[in-house]
């Protein structure tokens, strides 16, 4: 078995939207079409934002798309500088459990090591412990002291003001 990451392009934003409708689902997220529909082309069309690819397993001659990962960019003093977040890992439920998120990580680390990323965070589920356990075994630590919030911001309505 050989596992590649592809970068989706526009030919292939409808499989990789598909895969993202999966993991919400799996995760019992809300899903938003338009939305994600929009942040993935924003995505793709500005790699500076971060890097999705599709995961690509080649077996016994056949290329089969197993799942997704996309890293966005973000900036840390506590970290030194520039860091990625994994906000979505997905394998569809077939391919789990056969060493190709192990493979994975290491692919992770190297593309975040050549483009000057310092560290690596994600979010897990907390019903999942599944996956927390695959994280702690590649040397993700829990912050136990921290706990990540979110408001959302609607930006129509938020008149910018930058004072020079």
């Amino acid at each position: 078995m050989n596992i590649s990451l592809i970068a989706p392009t526009m030919s292939s934003v409808d499989m990789f939207i598909n895969l993202i409708e999966e993991l919400f689902a799996y995760e019992a997220l809300p899903q938003k079409a338009e939305q994600i529909v929009k942040a993935v082309n924003q995505l793709i069309s500005k790699p500076d934002l971060g890097q999705a690819w599709l995961i690509e397993i080649n077996q016994d001659g056949q290329s089969i798309i197993a799942g997704h990962i996309i890293m966005s960019y973000s900036f840390s003093i506590e970290h030194g500088g520039r860091i990625g977040i994994i906000d979505q890992f997905y394998l569809k439920p077939e391919w789990r459990k056969q060493g190709i998120g192990t493979q994975l990580i290491p692919m992770l680390e190297q593309h975040a090591a050549q483009n000057d990323i310092h560290a690596l965070s994600l979010e897990v589920n907390i019903g999942n412990g599944g996956a927390r356990t695959f994280y702690e075994r590649h040397d993700f630590m829990p912050r136990r002291q921290f706990c990540m919030m979110t408001k959302n911001v609607k930006t129509e309505e938020v008149p910018l003001t930058i004072a020079s």
